[in-house]
């Protein structure tokens, strides 16, 4: 679960920046809250702001973070992505998550200057009961030269004093601490690294249905889901289903080096995804080489069903499609699932349907945050005021983010015509339209 993420000179974040999912002084709709022994936190949270205010950069960051640990290395970090309006290229780029994993709480963060790590930390949280315990702190000195301080637990004995020594001595610039220790001993690194990498899913506009086929093909319970919401939210869909297709029939002639690449892959006992959006498997399957890909179905004027490609559906159904495998996790486990423009391609009442749904699930596990500017979501029956955050453009063009649990808003205010008024910002000042004197580019 997340409980901080914190961002500096990263895209058009100057300063530190932070947004959680901490619970305000909020009393209303107990139900949108976990209540964990140590900390409270939000189910959901929604961002607000104009274009180019920074809610997809927000996303952004916390992407890079995760990709960081992924793929083990710091060159996931864009070039020139630190804030370039304040000429910020002699100061490290900095991320820190804090989170929980199982019971108990971590802060990781990472300071990168140059590709080159210059501070690496984590610490194991005490929420305010006692100091935070250290679990390691990495540091780059002068001259290039790696420094490794471990938490007391581990390092107590001589042989700890020395596996650490040899850890410090391998210390790659590029390459975290974090994804570095492979020993069992030590429980707290490996039980974040497994939640950085596990517990946090993050979906942008241009992702596609890539999970469905597995998830069809591996849980009953993920394929009734699916079917049971595509249907309730009236797409035109009465069942999303997997058809199997012939090997040689799928890939044709023209295709022949992906072909024996795939063929090769799936002999070895793997299954491969496939197609455009990669939303198809390719297998072996009684001893056959097969593709398994998903397809819908919708009903003609008697009843009788007719199969569509899934590309032939809208861009909003397909939409929804993308975020279902998404949902079904959140609402089985404790991750945390983050969608940049979840409005995007979505009818505005078909939306409000279908985060209400989400909303209205009392008995979910996981969290949900995105991005919009969908104002029809702005009801304080569907969200708590510390539920929706706004981002907004300072003058010195950083961004930065605030809560409207800041604002002293009553409970039956309509805060969707505030925020269109601007009481809140976070919304484009557009100037006199008449001032544009359009009319001088047009031909008489």
């Amino acid at each position: 679960m997340l409980i901080r993420f914190t961002v500096e000179n990263f895209l058009s974040f100057n300063q530190e920046t932070e947004f959680n999912m901490l619970t305000g002084e909020v009393r209303r709709l107990p139900n949108h809250v976990f209540s964990f022994s140590k900390v409270d936190l939000l189910k959901s949270a929604v961002i607000y702001g104009a274009n180019g205010a920074g809610k997809s950069n927000l996303v952004t960051a916390i992407n890079v973070l995760r990709h960081i640990i992924l793929d083990k290395t710091v060159n996931y970090i864009p070039e020139d992505s630190y804030f370039r309006l304040d000429q910020n290229e002699d100061k490290p780029t900095t991320f820190e998550i804090e989170f929980l994993s199982g019971k108990n709480g971590y802060a990781y963060g990472i300071s990168v200057y140059k590709s080159a790590i210059v501070e690496e930390w984590m610490f194991k949280l005490n929420f305010g009961k006692k100091p935070d315990d250290i679990i390691f702190e990495r540091k780059l000195k002068k001259g290039g030269q790696e420094s490794l301080k471990m938490g007391d637990k581990y390092s107590k004995t001589p042989e700890d004093k020395i596996l650490i020594k040899v850890y410090e001595d391998i210390l790659e610039a590029d390459k975290p601490f974090l994804t570095t220790v492979k020993e069992k001993k030590f429980k707290e690194i490996q039980d974040a690294r497994h939640w950085l990498e596990t517990g946090m899913f993050i979906i942008f506009p241009r992702m596609h249905f890539s999970g469905l086929v597995n998830n069809f093909l591996n849980d009953d319970r993920f394929k009734s889901f699916t079917n049971e919401l595509i249907c309730n939210l009236e797409t035109g869909i009465k069942e999303i289903d997997v058809q199997t297709i012939d090997f040689d029939l799928y890939f044709g002639e023209d295709n022949s080096a992906e072909k024996d690449r795939v063929l090769k892959k799936i002999r070895g006992g793997e299954s491969e995804s496939v197609g455009d959006f990669k939303n198809a498997l390719a297998m072996i399957e009684g001893g056959k080489p097969v593709v398994k890909k998903p397809v819908s179905y919708h009903a003609d004027p008697n009843g009788k069903k007719v199969k569509f490609e899934l590309y032939e559906e809208s861009d909003g159904t397909l939409r929804l499609i993308d975020f279902i495998p998404l949902l079904f996790l959140i609402k089985n486990y404790q991750v945390t699932v983050i969608i940049d423009e979840i409005d995007q391609s979505i009818h505005p009442s078909l939306l409000k349907e279908f985060v209400t749904k989400i909303q209205n699930d009392s008995e979910r596990f996981g969290q949900l945050i995105f991005t919009t500017h969908e104002s029809n979501l702005l009801d304080l029956d569907l969200f708590r005021q510390d539920e929706i955050w706004f981002a907004e453009k300072s003058k010195g063009c950083s961004s930065q983010f605030y809560v409207l649990s800041d604002y002293d808003v009553r409970t039956d205010f309509d805060i969707r015509k505030g925020y269109l008024s601007g009481r809140f910002g976070a919304i484009p000042f557009l100037g006199n339209l008449k001032d544009l004197k359009w009319g001088q580019y047009v031909e008489e």
